[in-house]
């Protein structure tokens, strides 16, 4: 297919499609699973958004799960990128301590 005279690649171009998003905010410590996978399935993530209330003192480790793969280990994280997990991975984010951690993920199922 070619989109304004290139080559259109659909792993690359994300501008057209529909995807899943999640919006929460995380409070609690630990492990929070934000959306489950259904079963057979992997989650693709193509953008994720995590950033803790900056009115708080409270500054946790925040760690991007897709099933047990860890696929982000920050502080804040804005970032676009093309990250698959596991069949059956569910999108987890835990934080070292409760903390106020909005967070927002666009996802496709695969």
């Amino acid at each position: 297919m070619a989109v304004s005279g290139v080559n259109y690649v659909q792993g690359l171009d994300s501008g057209e499609y529909d995807f899943t998003h999640v919006v929460s905010t995380v409070t609690a410590s630990g492990s929070t699973t934000l959306y489950s996978c259904p079963t057979g399935r992997r989650l693709r993530l193509r953008w994720i958004y995590a950033l803790n209330d900056p009115g708080s003192t409270a500054t946790p480790l925040i760690k991007v799960f897709l099933g047990a793969e860890e696929k982000f280990r920050v502080y804040a994280v804005s970032k676009r990128q093309f990250v698959t997990g596991p069949v059956n991975g569910d999108l987890i984010i835990d934080l070292s301590e409760a903390a106020s951690v909005a967070v927002t993920a666009l996802l496709e199922e695969v």
